[in-house]
């Protein structure tokens, strides 16, 4: 496991484009790619370029501006300030802080975070509660009005009816901010049991790690066993992954399955 983690690590590095960015320079996919590394294994330079990319994406406002319509723009700003953490900025920073305010300025009257994709709101707005709760902001009323939303939105949510990519963000997110009740808990346990065997059969392995990165957290251990190995079967020739066993390696894919196999979700 190790030498695929390290294989994968170096498949990032290479695959990093000049301007410091990841694929397509998402905020949000080379946040993703930043929390897959640490200091101790990664080039100096290598993470100095990439941060230096990801906080020159921000905007007077604060938020981080998406280059692509994949996330949303508050996704791209919450997933920012979970990471750039790791690499010494704290709240007082001027990257943090005003991303902090830019969040609670533009919530939604519901509670609600959200953007192009409507189908994202639970994904976006969790994302941004586990942002705000990261840094101590889980007293204020907007944060209240957060939680609210989510937990209404989950219970009364179809796993089934919903993309992978939708599912698995919300449950972490609420394990991580301490507000995922055990009864969602057990509802999204038999879920992955039963989408990771059809996952495997259609050879999805973006899929396969967000349920495995999600059960991990979960500290779940039979189904999270049976993905991790096939996982490690879907490795390409050049080290990195694919969203799926025909696709060539991309770096998002790569980066998840890294933080899925380290539980670092």
């Amino acid at each position: 496991m190790e030498s695929l983690l390290k294989n994968a690590k170096e498949y990032l590095i290479r695959s990093q484009n000049p301007d410091g960015s990841w694929g397509n320079g998402d905020p949000y996919i080379c946040a993703r790619i930043l929390n897959a590394f640490s200091e101790e294994d990664t080039p100096k330079d290598v993470l100095d370029k990439g941060i230096g990319y990801l906080v020159s994406c921000q905007q007077d406002d604060g938020h981080y501006a998406g280059k692509t319509n994949m996330f949303t723009d508050a996704a791209n700003t919450a997933y920012p300030i979970l990471v750039l953490n790791k690499y010494a900025f704290h709240k007082a920073s001027k990257y943090i802080s005003t991303a902090l305010i830019w969040l609670i300025e533009n919530q939604n009257e519901d509670g609600s975070w959200s953007g192009r994709n409507k189908n994202k709101n639970l994904y976006t707005t969790t994302l941004c509660l586990r942002a705000l709760h990261f840094y101590y902001f889980s007293g204020i009323a907007r944060y209240k009005k957060g939680v609210e939303y989510s937990l209404e939105y989950i219970e009364k949510m179809n796993f089934y009816r919903e993309p992978v990519s939708h599912v698995y963000s919300p449950i972490v997110n609420l394990k991580k901010i301490d507000r995922l009740d055990k009864k969602t808990e057990e509802r999204f346990k038999s879920y992955a049991t039963r989408l990771i065997h059809t996952s495997i059969m259609g050879g999805q392995v973006a899929d396969i790690a967000y349920l495995l990165g999600t059960l991990k957290a979960l500290d779940e251990k039979e189904d999270s066993a049976i993905a991790e190995e096939w996982l490690v079967s879907a490795v390409n020739e050049d080290g990195g992954f694919g969203k799926d066993l025909y696709s060539k390696s991309d770096p998002g894919t790569t980066a998840l399955v890294i933080l899925a196999i380290g539980n670092e979700f």
